[in-house]
Formats: C-alpha cells, structure tokens, sequence
C-alpha cells in the first residue's frame, strides 16, 4: 500500500485517547520514529488499553500494529449499527505460535478484525471482532473475573465497539471529550480463512520486525453481535442501558495477514 494511501487512513484514525491518565513510554518513541502513522496508532491504543487493564485488547492492537508494519492494505467493511449502515476500512490478522504456549503466558490462536472510520461529528468509531475458529458464539465477558486464565477470554468470540474524538498526531495532547466503549454480551462471530496468499510485502518499516512468519490471506466475515455500554474497563457493562446491534448482513470479503511468532513475548515494533 503506498504511503498516501497510508497517511490518509492514519488521518481517520490519527491517534485515540482512552480515558486513562498515563505517562508516554520510552517505546512509543521508538516506535513513532519508524515513520508509519497507522502502526504508531496502534501502538497507541494498545498502551492505553493496557493502561487500563484491558490486556486482552492491548495484545489485539499490537498484532494489528505489526501488521501495519507489514504494508496490510485494508479493505471496507460494511456493518448495520441499528438501523444505519456504515463503511469501515478494516482488515484481519490471524494470530498462531510455533512454540508451545500455556494458558498463563500467552493467548491461544485466533483471528480478529480490526476496522475503523470517522464520522462526520469529528469522532472515531473503532470496532474489533475476535474469534477462536471460523465461527464462534460470543462469550459474555461478565462469566469471567481477574482469576480466569487469559485463554478463558478466546474461548468464544468476543466484540469491542469504541467512540472517541480524535487528536492532533501529538501523543501527548489529550482528549477532551470522555470516550465511549460497548462490549457485546451475545451474538456470533465468523472470521472463516478463504485464501492463503504470498509472503507479506514487507517495506522498510517492517525490517526491523524478527522472528514473525508473515502471509498475505482473504477472510470471508460475517456477524451479528449485540452489545451494551461499558462504564468500567475491562468488564464493567451498564446492564439495564440501551443495546447496540452491530451486523455484517452478507458474508464479506477482508484482505488480512497470518502472523506465526516464534517468541512467546512480543513487541510491535520489534516482533521478537
């Protein structure tokens, strides 16, 4: 994907503040010097997820940053939210591990997709859709708690919905605006592999990136989850609130990568 390109879909995304109050960290220097805008917001999303104990979005984010790094061309991805359609730029990335990997260290295998767009309010709409296999049922975050092993979170499909104004490229600066997250509680997700492709194109923001298998692949997609509002993170939902309906009402077609890490820790810009 050429550069512009790139630079205009980082002008909708640009860079998201999630709430939480945090210090910048070394690595997200580093990282802003590899000159790519859409992985340096990911990187951004996942400190803050992170930041704010939601662990299991943060590592999403990471993946979706070293696929960013990896020249991934996203494609558009038409979801109803009620009664509306929108367009979103969005794209897979399919996790797997050649080592053995316990429950304790790292997630199990899984797909997700990450998509985007900015309405004309001025604010963000971010959505990810995560599942263990090609079609999953979502899983009630509420059946889990902070002693359930990370792989209890991919043992079912899991759906993110997150609204944010967006900032100048400045890291630093904050949002004024509260952000706004809602997180499915039923529903199903299909994110089914159609396609394996060649090895990923690999430009030079991606040379520094070691020990990560990289291929191009085609997802045929399609869900329909319904969520309520989140008013403490990870798994604080509003229960008696309004509900939002998210659905991809045909099977699409998502370009996406095969990420394979050779390393159970892994750092967006480095890989391992």
């Amino acid at each position: 994907m050429n550069r512009m390109y790139r630079r205009g879909i980082a002008a909708t995304l640009v860079v998201l503040a999630l709430g939480a109050c945090v210090d910048s960290p070394a690595s997200l220097a580093a990282t802003a010097a590899d000159g790519d805008p859409l992985a340096q917001t990911f990187d951004e999303l996942a400190r803050q997820a992170a930041a704010s104990g939601d662990f299991n979005r943060a590592e999403g984010f990471t993946y979706a940053a070293i696929a960013a790094r990896n020249g991934v061309a996203p494609t558009q991805l038409e979801v109803r939210v009620g009664s509306a359609i929108e367009n979103y730029e969005a794209f897979v990335s399919a996790i797997t591990w050649q080592l053995p990997v316990t429950s304790s260290i790292r997630v199990p295998a899984h797909r997700t997709i990450t998509a985007w767009r900015r309405a004309v309010d001025g604010r963000t709409r971010i959505l990810t859709l995560t599942t263990p296999s090609d079609s999953a049922q979502v899983m009630n975050p509420l059946s889990l708690d902070a002693t359930s092993p990370i792989a209890a979170a991919f043992a079912g499909a899991s759906a993110l919905y997150h609204e944010s104004s967006t900032i100048a490229s400045n890291l630093s600066n904050p949002s004024p605006v509260p952000d706004v997250f809602w997180m499915a509680t039923t529903g199903w997700v299909q994110i089914r592999e159609t396609l394996t492709a060649s090895a990923c194109p690999r430009p030079a923001s991606a040379n520094k990136i070691t020990g990560v298998s990289c291929q191009q692949a085609r997802f045929a997609v399609r869900f329909d989850v319904t969520m309520l509002p989140v008013v403490a993170r990870p798994y604080s939902l509003r229960l008696n609130g309004e509900t939002r309906r998210f659905q991809a009402l045909t099977e699409q077609a998502l370009s996406g990568y095969k990420l394979t890490f050779s390393c159970a820790t892994v750092n967006s810009n480095t890989g391992c």
